[in-house]
Order: C-alpha cells, then structure tokens, then sequence
C-alpha cells in the first residue's frame, strides 16, 4: 500500500534511527502521538481565506418600484401564474440534475478541505538467520503522513468554496433556462391560437359573403362567375383555418405534455382576449444595465473562470512537492535490540508536474476567454429584446390602427358590394388586405409581449429560482 494513493511513491527518503532505552506502550504512544501533532500543527497551521476572494452572487438591489409595476399586470393577464410555473421547473430533469449538483459540489469542498494525505500504517515480520547461528524474528511498524503545506492548504479551502459557488451558479442558470424554454412554448402555443382564432373569424366573414353572393345569383343580380369566385374564397379560408387550428393543437399538445399544469391557463386564456402593450418606464440602456448585473450565465462563466485560475495556481505550488512525516520502531535480534527512529520523505518533482503547471494555466485563460465571450453574446442578446420590448409598442400600435382601418374599409367593401357598389373582386381584395394586416399586428403584439416578458425573466422579476428568493 503507498503512502498517499494521489501522489508518486517517494523516491528517496533520510532515515535517522535512535537508540531509545525501553519504553512502556503507553510512553511509546504519547511519544508518538505529541511528535506527529507537533509537526502537523506546525505545517498546517495559517490564516483562513479571505472571504472576498471567491465568487460571489451579485447583489444589485435591481428589484422593480412599486410605481414600475402597473404595465407589469398587462402582462399577468397573458402569462400563466407563478406557483404552477415553479412547481413545474422544479419537476424539469435538468433542473433536477442541476439541484443535485449542488450536492455534489458540496461533497467535494469538503475533500478538498479534508487534503489529498491520509495516516498509513506501515508493519512487516522478517526472519534473520545467522550461519551456524541462531533465527530471529525481527517485527518493524511505523505509522507516516503526508504534509500539506500552508500554501496550499488556503488555495484548497478557496477551491472548495469556488465549487459550491459554481454548482450554486449552475443550477441557477439551468432554471433560468428552463424558464426560458417555457416562456418560449408558452408564446409560440398564443401565437398559433391567435392566428387560429383570427382565421376562424375569417371563415365565417368569407362564408357570409358566399351566402350574400348565392342571395344575389338568386335574386339574379349577380352571375354565376361571382358564385364561383365565393365559393373558392370560403374554401380557401376554410382550409386556412382548419390548417392553423392543427398547428394549435399541436402546439397546445406539446406544451402540455411537457408542462401539464399549465391546462388551467390554457383554458383561462382562450376566453380572453389578448392585453395590449404598455409602453416601459424605462429605457433600453437601463434594462440591459439591469440584466447584465445579475445574470446567471455570465455570473457562471466568471465563477468558471475564476475556479480555473485557481487550479491554476494549485498547479503551481504543486511544483514543490509535500514532504511526508513518520515514524517507526522495531524489534531485532528477537527482541535484543529495539529501535525508533522519525524519518522524513521527499518527492522531487520534475517535468510532469511543470507540465500540469503549464496545462492548468492554459486552461485558465481558455475560461477567461469563455467569459468574455459570453459577455458579448449576453449583452448582444439583453440589447435586442430590449430593444424590441421597448420599441416594438410603438410599431404594434400603428399596426393594430392600420389593421382597424383596413378592417373598416373591408367592411365598407362588402357592404358596397351588397348594393351592387363594387365589384366581388375588389370586395374580396380588400378583405384579404385587412386580414393580412391583422395578422402582422396580432405577430408584434405578441412579440412585443414576449419581449417584456423575457425583460421580467431576464432581470429576475420573475420565475426566480428558490435561492434567489432567499437572497436579501
């Protein structure tokens, strides 16, 4: 058995063997035991790290005030309540797996707090014989070490708390993105219903006008080109509708199979219509501003960056080698003579730790470099949906006021063609306009909902995960 499983058996080891007068098993142990604490104490002893010099959450204070609220209850009305929201990120297996992490990041801060030495007992029995002489049975023990040295040590115990910080860190982000994906199926679900719901009310206009034009032919104030050019309008609206009604279905389905509990607000919903964007209190600047100060992936990346940089420098004081301490005593001559002796080892590194120097500090910049490109790629994606969250209110109100005149005038339209004012066609184009306007308004309303709802995520005003609630 080696003296220490984690490092190389020590090549080259100084021993001193004393001559000692009899001594008692209790002397013996007291002996022992005093030696091997004196020099424990001795090596391990040193000041405790610095608190500040480890990863921590931040704290920007960037709650919303109570007068930023009101344009946040337009988007309650279009978002599913929180309490099932966090019942069910907390069943998501990657949220699950994330949490037990946490254990695991646990666990091995305190390996590296316990050090990689351990006590080793060494004991063996030989036989000395002599020629033409008597056989003795010799026995040896001796009872070793290995060392930490302060240095390390100090580096270990900020390691073990860089590793719960990392595993806290990940489980944050891998509920923040889990919430993201059920905003993300939440919004693509609304959008399908909407263009649904919205064609629906196309089929039935578009079957109105068939039956206004049957009345006509009838009446034979209209001619049966006009009968046919109806009739292919209905059916075109009708199969528009049962198409968009399938991708609903399929998106309703989807969503709840992965997020059940959200059958309520499915239901809650689709008997109301949509809110109307409010305009934010804020600027673009000030939301990515608040995004990028309390931003788990970003948070993760630095604590990443920050864990290798340490291993970093363990690398490094690795380079000296940590010495191994014991003791042992034995019994020659069968009994006759009886020796203890204390005897230090030394490993001498070489290339191959040089080498884990080396790779350890490449790998350090390879995270730091991770970190700033995760930075850029945050900050690109907070500006964009700040923007669009900000923005787009605007450009869904002139939307929506073109599409609520395009609709006017489509009505105006048929009526006009009821009188015999308008031709069919024209009558059938303008519908066609208007439809196509309240499409493109209903698509930003919904993006621009999105976007602010993404901005409420994004800044932890919503959905937070369970040790974010627990921050002050």
């Amino acid at each position: 058995m080696t003296p220490n499983a984690l490092w190389p058996r020590p090549r080259a080891a100084v021993h001193t063997p004393v001559r000692l007068p009899r001594l008692g098993p209790t002397v013996l142990t007291a002996l022992l035991s005093g030696l091997l604490s004196g020099l424990l104490s001795a090596t391990l002893a040193g000041p405790a790290w610095a608190a500040g010099e480890h990863p921590a959450h931040t704290n920007p204070q960037a709650r919303l005030q109570p007068e930023h609220q009101p344009w946040v209850a337009g988007l309650h009305q279009v978002l599913p309540p929180d309490a099932p929201v966090r019942a069910m990120l907390l069943q998501q297996p990657a949220v699950q797996a994330a949490h037990a992490g946490v254990g695991v990041a646990q666990g091995r801060q305190a390996r590296l707090a316990a050090g990689p030495h351990e006590w080793t007992v060494r004991s063996g029995v030989q036989q000395r014989r002599e020629s033409l002489g008597p056989r003795f049975t010799e026995t040896e023990i001796a009872l070793e070490r290995g060392l930490r040295l302060p240095g390390k040590q100090r580096t270990d115990q900020a390691m073990g708390q860089a590793e719960v910080e990392v595993g806290t860190l990940a489980f944050e982000d891998t509920w923040h993105e889990s919430a993201r994906s059920l905003l993300k199926a939440w919004f693509d679900w609304l959008r399908e219903w909407r263009s649904s719901r919205t064609l629906d009310e196309q089929r039935q206009l578009a079957e109105q006008q068939h039956q206004v034009v049957q009345r006509r032919i009838q009446a034979g104030e209209a001619a049966r080109l006009e009968g046919l050019q109806a009739e292919a309008e209905a059916s075109r609206a009708q199969a528009a509708w049962q198409q968009a009604r399938a991708r609903e279905r399929s998106q309703q389905t989807e969503l709840l199979r992965r997020y059940p509990a959200l059958l309520a607000s499915v239901q809650s919903l689709t008997a109301a219509p949509l809110p109307a964007p409010s305009p934010l209190p804020d600027s673009a600047a000030d939301w990515v501003e608040r995004v990028l100060a309390d931003n788990h992936e970003l948070e993760l990346a630095e604590a990443q960056a920050q864990q290798a940089e340490l291993q970093a420098r363990r690398a490094a004081l690795d380079k000296q080698a940590d010495p191994s301490v014991g003791v042992r005593a034995s019994r020659e001559r069968g009994g006759a003579e009886r020796v203890w002796g204390v005897y230090l080892s030394l490993p001498l590194g070489g290339a191959a730790r040089r080498a884990d120097e080396q790779t350890a500090l490449a790998l350090a910049q390879v995270a730091r470099d991770k970190a700033a490109e995760v930075r850029q790629r945050v900050s690109n994606d907070a500006w964009r949906v700040a923007l669009l969250a900000s923005e787009g209110e605007a450009a869904w109100r002139s939307l929506d006021a073109a599409g609520q005149r395009m609709a006017q005038a489509a009505a105006l339209a048929t009526r006009a063609y009821s009188l015999g004012e308008l031709p069919l066609g024209e009558a059938l184009q303008s519908r066609r306009l208007a439809l196509e306007a309240q499409l493109n308004a209903d698509a930003v309303r919904l993006d621009v909902l999105e976007s602010q709802s993404r901005l409420l995520l994004d800044a932890h005003q919503m959905w937070t995960p369970p040790s974010h609630d627990q921050e002050p």
